[in-house]
């Protein structure tokens, strides 16, 4: 990885790094992969270059989750508790057995630490409707991203079976 190089890649990768801090990096030029360790980015929240033996540079998006995140487009509701009955509509962007982002149709007072409730479709021959106890834990703008309230090592058989196929 070198800062000073130019970028020829315009797509940004997501690479996520497993327990050790290592992720593989495919080029998608020349199709040489590398395992590397990741961990001095641990506490770099924006892009990194990463550059092949090839020359070639591509910008890339790290991602040191304890869970796979699928990006999903799933059309649902959020209930806030304070003022009780007050709900909005939602898209949610990504998600993963532990929580989900998922994006305001209309901007909304949600703060860090608030719990809600959050309804929502999942895409697959089943319909399954999905009902979470959440805490939000990031908003940006009209983003918001949040962890469920689910007991210590429970998964959502249906959820998880949806985030298993691709």
């Amino acid at each position: 990885m070198n800062a000073g190089e130019k970028v020829t890649d315009n797509t940004i990768k997501r690479l996520y790094a497993d327990d050790a801090h290592m992720v593989t990096y495919l080029c998608p030029k020349c199709g040489e992969s590398r395992k590397q360790s990741v961990d001095k980015y641990k506490n770099v929240a924006g892009l990194i270059k990463m550059s092949c033996i090839c020359g070639y540079v591509s910008e890339i998006k790290i991602e040191f989750r304890k869970f796979f995140r699928k990006d999903t487009e799933l059309e649902g509701f959020y209930y806030k508790s304070i003022p009780e009955g007050h709900w909005g509509k939602m898209i949610v962007r990504n998600l993963s057995v532990a929580g989900c982002g998922f994006e305001m149709i209309r901007k909304d007072p949600l703060a860090e630490g608030e719990e809600i409730k959050l309804q929502f479709t999942l895409d697959e021959p089943k319909k399954s409707i999905i009902r979470k106890k959440a805490v939000v834990s990031e908003v940006q703008g009209s983003h918001v991203g949040c962890r469920f309230c689910d007991p210590p090592g429970h998964i959502d058989s249906e959820l998880g079976f949806y985030l298993r196929r691709s």
